[in-house]
């Protein structure tokens, strides 16, 4: 009980938090990104035989996150450096500029994983809330006026912190239930584009994919998750001094 209200009022204050602790750290950090979005998820249960168990719907949730990221090569920084690995890049400035267009990101990320369904007559649910973290390696293409194209891979470490399953007119706690507790291990990617408004902020607006690397089995059953999500964000970089 006590860590469904924890649940709960983590739910609430999250965004919140992170908010804050974005404006804290964006004066010192290179880059930040805080987005948010909706999650449509798909829960796949399949039996031993493989076969799809049908009656689930997707259905849809929130997501929230912060990223830090930094250049795998910051062309501008070889300029004012003088070591090996800068005197290198200066004389293969080809694989400098496309290096540069690479970034290299950590995210903590909020993720609500729902999906509905019925069976002989009988309705359930699933509420679950995730939170996460995200290595990604993020390509970026400019476009035209401080428009640019992002194109990122990502893998998602996550835990459940709160869920339930309601059927037949009762609630079940999914934290103790093995299909949902533990590691959640997600691959997947993230397309979007990439709006400039001012010398360090920028807007996105982006398409996200991420489905289970390995299903989680019990009762006769493997359960595989997959997300897809539309996510809008703000990026600070700091102006270098």
């Amino acid at each position: 009980m006590f860590a469904h209200l924890i649940a709960q009022a983590m739910k609430g204050k999250l965004a919140i938090w992170l908010f804050f602790l974005f404006v804290s750290v964006a004066a010192t950090a290179q880059q930040w990104s805080i987005q948010a979005g909706t999650n449509l998820t798909s829960f796949d249960f399949k039996n031993n035989a493989g076969k799809t168990l049908t009656g689930i719907k997707a259905g849809s949730g929130n997501i929230y996150s912060i990223q830090y990221q930094r250049k795998l090569v910051d062309t501008s920084a070889l300029l004012l450096k003088s070591s090996p690995q800068v005197i290198y890049f200066n004389q293969h400035p080809g694989l400098a500029k496309l290096l540069g267009k690479f970034n290299w990101g950590v995210e903590l990320n909020l993720n609500q994983y729902n999906a509905v369904g019925d069976a002989a007559n009988v309705a359930y649910s699933y509420q679950t809330d995730y939170i996460g973290i995200s290595p990604s390696i993020q390509f970026t293409q400019k476009l035209y006026r401080g428009l640019s194209l992002q194109a990122t891979g990502l893998v998602q470490i996550s835990w459940i912190i709160h869920g339930n399953q309601w059927v037949d007119n009762r609630y079940m706690d999914l934290i103790d239930d093995v299909q949902f507790n533990g590691i959640l291990g997600l691959g997947g990617y993230q397309v979007g584009l990439q709006q400039s408004i001012s010398e360090i902020m920028r807007i996105s607006m982006a398409y996200r994919r991420a489905s289970s690397l390995s299903s989680k089995e019990a009762q006769g059953t493997h359960l595989s998750i997959q997300a897809s999500s539309i996510v809008f964000g703000i990026t600070i970089q700091p102006l270098r001094k």
